[in-house]
């Protein structure tokens, strides 16, 4: 790729340093000779020592973090997935007194699990009695207090609140050893109510982990990984045991350097190196270690101490070989040991290039990957920073490439990515640097550049496109691509991931204003990005709270459903309304996560209320165009819903459902027909939709036409103005009477007075909201 050196090479290892000078003359004898040839000797085998101790050092690093991180992974799911059962235990006591129900709720959680690695869901009570079991057949099913290896780690998991990682036992109901994962169900008081575990079988770890590390298997025999807890006891390791007394093996603590390494580290330290014999195999090993502190183990790996002598000799056969020359022929011999030298220092740096590819580059298109260009556009930053200079970026997404995989297959559009990866490579300057910033999404970085530069570039790059000939499936397309541009301008206040969001968002606005061009961001910037991160930190704090309005029945005063407002709950406390973030997170791409956890939260409380009263009434979340056309979105709202409608309390089944999508016309301004491809999903599951604001400026009849449209909001101010003004009154009665006519329920918004709703009452108009039958409140 033009212009990639790498940065940072996870391997780097000390280089092998230049021969000693050579004696200009031989005045001394024979013995002169001979000496300095054997302190040379000895200078360059040290030296060669360093140099494979900090090599196989560095290798056991990397190669110890990468299983860490798939450990914590493989943990965190586990923790997720008990964490959400455990939840729902709490949330529905009544399942805890129904076996029958209670069965298919832990086989649903199990099948989360994988049942060929979560071996079975067992749950008993804070003292230790179990109550339920996925295990078929268990009549009496034991007490894990009565369990000496077991029970005092349960209360450890009550102690600690987190997910307990237990010693290695042999399963009494399983009949295998296995690693018992435990989490502890506290209620709103802080209370144990129920004890969730969970057995893993070694198995699965080992045959991960073998996975994993095939290849440095390969190139480091002898090598072994483990997994032991901080307390010394060993859960697992491959190679298995050599041992026919397994109870032994794992009920001993380890004593062994690696247990003294990771014991004596200072404090805070998550990783480290040791050197020593482990009580495994009592063989002499150098390992790596890496400390999870959320879950109180260890993750290390150990090859034997032998493979240092091997690589060692391996390096330094050739230079004895040299050196046993040396007398005879000087110069030759000198000439070898550089040649040597060299060899050795261009395996090194090819084991690290090799390293480096394989972290930062993209296995496809061979472009640099996220992480990759990641580390480009720090230094593009820093060095801009540092010398007053700009650059820019530009990211560019291929328009409708999903038709690609679809219609022609995904090795098709893995073709077209690699085309457009080629054309990429052989159009940009030598120091710019190109990725594949994800799936069909290319950044380009650069340097030096201003806004205009980036905006011309941007351009050239989008003609390019769409006049290339793609080969697709044996045809040949023609593709287009929509940009999105940013620049740093010197002394500018933005960091690098400001400015890619700035990108993002121009990038959106361009595919929302019809594809195939090429768009800046028009923010305003400071200001926008500084409400933004506010947004972006409360979404993720779950500072996102929902406010209820009621929805009242113009007729009788009945309170027939309620719609689900977002507000943003500071961090000191205040309440802030929709109105005052709605913009920013439009501009920011930012909507469709606010959509997401207001859907949550309110089909909790649907579900809760009917629970409580077996009366469904009308929920109305508003769902923005963000929101609705990401397929992934709207796929996990009906899986939600779906969850939420198989354990209501009122059989749903063949009804519409309480849920009710209100859309905003402004934001569906186009396609009437494309607006409701994006909601039938919903429609199809049972939801009901609803058009707000309609009368607002923008009213659009053919919407109403088009989509089944349930319910009809008259716009705010239409109604207020109804209240004094009789061609205000007359517009409403014409909405109201074409909506009744359609079999459409009308809703007044904005009704402060009885005055209005007084109107509103005469002329017909079905429901009535606003501050006169109260403000939304966020549930406490």
């Amino acid at each position: 790729m033009p212009g990639s050196t790498p940065l940072f090479s996870p391997a780097q290892t000390l280089a092998p340093q230049g021969a000693a000078a050579m004696p200009r003359r031989l005045r001394r004898g024979y013995w002169g000779l001979v000496g300095l040839t054997l302190v040379f000797a000895a200078w360059l085998a040290w030296i060669n020592w360093q140099r494979q101790d900090v090599t196989l050092r560095s290798t056991l690093r990397v190669e110890t973090a990468f299983l860490a991180d798939a450990t914590s992974a493989y943990l965190d799911r586990y923790e997720s997935v008990m964490s959400a059962l455990g939840n729902d235990l709490l949330t529905r006591p009544e399942l805890l007194a129904a076996p029958d129900q209670l069965q298919p709720l832990l086989q649903r959680y199990r099948a989360l699990l994988g049942p060929d690695q979560a071996l079975s869901i067992n749950l008993s009570t804070a003292d230790g009695q179990m109550f339920a079991t996925t295990l078929p057949g268990q009549r009496r099913l034991p007490n894990f207090r009565n369990m000496p290896d077991i029970w005092p780690g349960i209360v450890q998991a009550g102690r600690t609140g987190g997910l307990e990682v237990g010693k290695a036992v042999y399963g009494p109901m399983l009949h295998r050893w296995v690693i018992p994962l435990r989490l502890i169900v506290k209620n709103a008081a802080g209370q144990p109510q129920l004890l969730i575990a969970v057995p893993v079988e070694l198995n699965d770890f080992l045959e991960r982990w073998r996975r994993s590390v095939a290849a440095a298997e390969y190139a480091m025999p002898g090598m072994s990984i483990a997994l032991m807890r901080a307390d010394g006891y060993l859960l697992a390791r491959w190679p298995a045991p050599k041992t026919d007394d397994l109870p032994r093996f794992y009920s001993a603590k380890r004593q062994g350097e690696l247990a003294r390494a990771a014991r004596h580290a200072p404090d805070g330290a998550t990783s480290g190196v040791f050197s020593g014999r482990v009580d495994s195999d009592d063989i002499p090993r150098l390992g790596a270690w890496v400390r999870l502190p959320h879950y109180d183990v260890l993750v290390n790996m150990t090859v034997p101490r032998a493979l240092i002598w091997r690589d060692f000799w391996r390096a330094y056969w050739p230079a004895l070989t040299i050196l046993a020359l040396w007398l005879a022929v000087l110069t030759l011999a000198y000439r070898l040991v550089r040649k040597q030298a060299e060899r050795d220092s261009a395996q090194l740096r090819d084991r690290s290039e090799i390293m480096y590819r394989l972290a930062n580059q993209d296995s496809l298109t061979g472009l640099l990957n996220r992480r990759g260009m990641g580390e480009y556009l720090q230094r593009a930053h820093d060095r801009a920073r540092d010398h007053g200079i700009g650059y820019a970026l530009v990211l560019f997404d291929l328009d409708h490439f999903k038709l690609i995989n679809d219609g022609f297959g995904h090795a098709a559009g893995d073709a077209v990515l690699q085309q457009v990866a080629h054309l990429l490579q052989t159009r940009v300057r030598k120091e710019d640097q190109v990725a594949r910033w994800g799936g069909e999404e290319f950044l380009v970085l650069l340097p030096d550049s201003s806004l205009e530069t980036a905006h011309a570039t941007a351009e050239k790059l989008r003609e390019l496109i769409s006049h290339t000939r793609m080969s697709v499936g044996g045809a040949e397309l023609r593709l287009t691509a929509s940009f999105g541009v940013s620049a740093w301008e010197p002394g500018g206040p933005l960091t690098s991931a400001e400015l890619l969001g700035q990108c993002d968002s121009a990038l959106y606005n361009a595919k929302a204003g019809g594809r195939n061009r090429v768009k800046q961001f028009e923010g305003k910037s400071a200001q926008d990005y500084l409400q933004g991160f506010t947004l972006k930190r409360a979404i993720e704090d779950d500072r996102i709270r929902v406010a209820y309005q009621p929805l009242v029945s113009l007729a009788d005063g009945q309170i027939m459903g309620f719609e689900a407002l977002a507000r943003l709950v500071a961090e000191n406390g205040d309440v802030i309304a929709a109105g005052q973030f709605i913009d920013v997170a439009n501009r920011l791409r930012l909507e469709h996560r606010i959509d997401s956890r207001v859907s949550k939260q309110v089909m909790a409380r649907c579900s809760q209320r009917m629970e409580q009263t077996g009366t469904p009434m009308k929920y109305m979340i508003n769902c923005s165009a963000d929101f609705l056309s990401r397929p992934e979105d709207v796929q996990q709202l009906l899986d939600r819903a779906q969850h939420f409608c198989s354990t209501c309390a009122v059989d749903m089944t063949g009804k519409a459902k309480p849920m009710v999508i209100e859309i905003t016309e402004r934001q569906l301004i186009g396609d009437a027909e494309a607006v409701r491809q994006l909601v039938q999903p919903l429609i199809d599951f049972g939801f009901q939709l609803a058009v707000d604001d309609f009368g607002s400026g923008y009213s659009s009849y053919l919407y109403v036409l088009k989509l089944p449209v349930s319910y009809l909001k008259i716009e705010a101010e239409l109604v207020r103005e109804a209240a004094h003004s009789a061609r205000a009154q007359a517009m409403v009665r014409s909405i109201n009477s074409m909506a009744h006519e359609l079999g459409i329920l009308t809703i007044a918004e904005g009704i402060e007075d009885e005055a209005t709703a007084e109107v509103m009452r005469r002329i017909g108009v079905d429901w009535g909201q606003g501050y006169y039958w109260g403000r939304p409140e966020i549930e406490a």
